[in-house]
């Protein structure tokens, strides 16, 4: 049993509580006691361990809701150009040369800046995912693993045949798992079939998995499904019984009030990616029309070379700053609504909104501390705002995820870094 006392608690609960004299406890993988610190430590001053938090700020661990980890390898590698001529030109040819190896050290990397940065659960979209969950385990990391399936060639298979069956192994080997799951992930409307689609959804519901897929990213995703199927990208979707409650669609920059509307009736959950879609020009999502319309948002960064981190904080600022501008409204996308997005948002898109995304007895013990000590911290007039405009990834002082505490002073526990550094220079 853990005691964490003399700290600030940002809940993320209901009624979006701040404890500033508080503290929690942890037993096992749950947080079993949270309140004013004069009443918890009073009933579990006995605890095996006690943590003074004084000077620090806790918040649920944030939730990185679409990213491709392996892709941390190409961070830098293809700079200003629009998504196809990226992704066809540069990135598709030299992703083509990976295999078990580099999906491997790829994902134990971005795993470490996700740490580093306040994340605590992520949901991936690549291939060789046994490779991904390997390095989640070993480092004590939760995600979602989303397997990639595409109509056309990649390096882990030939046919989106041989990508089912892949998957369907994958499903088998991580039931149950404690720390990593698997969803289907059919690649987008110009590499992957309507009927790929719907192949992939029936997967998803006989297993109960949840599904990830890119929509209406850009212009040219909108035009080739006019073109092909005579409808937009969601009304396509929907058509043809994809999109629930667990469907998780990224970007979704390229949507008219009437595909809003049938997305909010849907209640699938959108990721959205910013500073992807700013860095790639592919076009500014509809944010607050969504949330009026009540779609679910939550946040992610997209993969490293379209970002080029993986820092969910310094994401929070532009999302807030993006739509002020784009709408010229500051009232648009308070720090109260980016933050929860990147939490209790994104725990309801992945279904887990029951165990993760606030700091509530009975939840899962993921845990980010901040430390609140430092000149651009200072002083504390909000909590909130400081968080969504003021701090940054090197903040983040402490992690635990499932109740074990992943890193410590910044030292991730589990794991050599300058190896995985020294390892990763050698392969690209």
């Amino acid at each position: 049993m853990i005691l964490i006392k003399n700290i600030t608690i940002i809940t993320q609960n209901k009624k979006r509580e701040i404890i500033k004299n508080g503290a929690l406890v942890i037993e096992n993988n749950i947080i079993k006691a949270i309140g004013e610190n004069s009443e918890i430590e009073k009933k579990y001053k006995n605890a095996e361990k006690i943590i003074d938090g004084h000077g620090k700020v806790a918040l649920p661990g944030l939730i990185n809701t679409h990213g491709h980890l392996a892709m941390s390898l190409l961070r830098g590698y293809a700079d200003d150009m629009n998504l196809e001529e990226w992704w066809m030109k540069h990135i598709y040819p030299i992703e083509s040369k990976f295999g078990r190896k580099e999906v491997y050290w790829g994902s134990l990397l971005a795993m470490i800046e996700m740490i580093k940065s306040g994340t605590t659960y992520f949901a991936d979209f690549y291939y060789y995912e046994n490779e991904v969950a390997k390095a989640a385990q070993e480092i004590g990391m939760k995600g979602i693993l989303g397997c990639a399936i595409l109509d056309v060639p990649t390096f882990y298979y030939k046919t989106s045949d041989s990508a089912f069956k892949k998957t369907e192994l994958l499903i088998k080997k991580f039931n149950n798992n404690p720390l990593v799951k698997i969803a289907l992930a059919p690649h987008m409307f110009q590499t992957t079939s309507i009927e790929t689609y719907k192949k992939a959804k029936k997967m998803a519901r006989d297993n109960n998995l949840l599904l990830f897929t890119h929509a209406a990213e850009t212009k040219q995703e909108v035009d080739f499904s006019l073109k092909n199927y005579k409808q937009r990208v969601i009304e396509a979707l929907i058509k043809n019984d994809i999109l629930d409650e667990k469907t998780i669609l990224a970007h979704c920059c390229w949507l008219n009030k009437k595909e809003i509307k049938m997305l909010a009736k849907s209640n699938a959950s959108v990721a959205h990616c910013p500073v992807s879609n700013m860095k790639l020009a592919s076009g500014i999502m509809p944010l607050q029309e969504m949330l009026e319309s009540g779609v679910n948002i939550s946040l992610g960064t997209d993969g490293v070379c379209s970002n080029n981190n993986l820092d969910m904080l310094e994401e929070m600022k532009i999302t807030a700053l993006l739509h002020k501008i784009n709408k010229l409204d500051p009232n648009i996308a308070s720090a109260q609504t980016v933050l929860d997005m990147a939490t209790i948002n994104g725990a309801k898109a992945l279904g887990l909104e029951k165990e993760i995304g606030s700091l509530e007895k009975g939840k899962k013990a993921d845990i980010v501390f901040l430390d609140f000590e430092k000149s651009h911290l200072i002083p504390k007039h909000n909590l909130i705002s400081h968080l969504v405009y003021s701090a940054n990834g090197s903040d983040v002082d402490t992690v635990f995820i499932n109740g074990k505490m992943i890193m410590k002073d910044r030292k991730i526990r589990k794991i050599n870094e300058k190896e995985v550094f020294d390892k990763v220079k050698k392969i690209i």
